[in-house]
């Protein structure tokens, strides 16, 4: 519906989301650090990126605001990936391969300027209808708007699992994050929550949230994780990750150069594939 409002988003694009884009991206060059190859984290970065075919790779950056945090903002053209150094501390390896899957999900899903949209609306029709005298009105858009971003940090973490194609990973990223923000004692079996319960959650905690509750995300996760698609999606990935092994010119069982094209080592022998 969102992609039907044409002018709309030609205006987001280029007037709202390129100043927003602008400022951002000043103070990130001017306050934080920007992540370089061929650092770690810029590897994993690029490896998450290689699996989930992003068209072109974001820029990262690390900032330091004392809160676990990371998101994503720009345009499909130039996106930037924002770290806190906080959470680099916080994670295992794998979990913050899954932090990265998601917020390059929403990269690959083009997200970012309808996020901007999302918000620009639900702001701007709830200013107009408190103007107005229509608070009622502009609840029910409001509620769709908050619901569309609420399903595309699903959609991220999908692409969260199809990078590390492990949910215990997700479990215990999703349980991490869910205690530092509630400062409470939250632990994993928070997650298997049963479906009634998790209904009256969703029904009534989330109606106003740009993000699912946490056991709402992971029961999302898991279902797909256990789906057909995930397990087709799996196999695309690492075919073709295969493939991209194969073709490049150093072996990667003894690293010993080889031709782009022979798909053993001539040194070793080993299929590349």
């Amino acid at each position: 519906m969102m992609k039907a409002m044409a002018p709309l988003v030609y205006l987001v694009k280029n007037l709202a989301l390129a100043g927003i884009e602008k400022k951002l991206s000043s103070h990130l060059w001017n306050e934080a650090h920007r992540v370089t190859h061929p650092s770690e984290l810029d590897m994993l970065f690029r490896r998450c990126a290689v699996s989930l075919s992003v068209d072109a790779l974001p820029e990262l950056f690390m900032i330091e605001s004392g809160r676990p945090n990371a998101f994503t903002f720009g345009s499909e053209e130039h996106a930037f990936v924002v770290v806190d150094s906080t959470i680099l501390r916080l994670l295992t390896a794998c979990e913050l391969t899954a932090l990265l899957g998601h917020e390059l999900g929403h990269v690959k899903s083009g997200h970012m300027p309808y996020h901007t949209l999302a918000e620009i609306l639900g702001r701007g029709i709830s200013v107009s209808g408190s103007f107005l005298g229509l608070d009622l009105v502009s609840i029910p858009v409001r509620l769709a708007l908050l619901a569309w971003h609420r399903e595309s940090e699903v959609t991220a973490d999908r692409a969260s699992l199809l990078v590390v194609d492990d949910i215990s990973v997700m479990k215990s990223l999703m349980t991490k994050l869910a205690l530092w923000s509630s400062r409470s004692s939250v632990s994993s079996d928070q997650f298997d929550i049963d479906r009634d319960r998790a209904d009256i959650l969703e029904s009534v905690s989330e109606l106003f949230r740009t993000h699912p509750l946490h056991a709402n995300r992971f029961r999302h996760a898991k279902q797909f994780y256990e789906s057909y698609e995930f397990l087709r999606a799996r196999r695309k990935i690492e075919t073709r990750l295969d493939l991209l092994r194969a073709l490049i010119p150093v072996c990667r069982f003894c690293g010993a150069g080889k031709p782009i094209e022979d798909p053993f080592c001539p040194a070793c022998g080993r299929s590349q594939i």
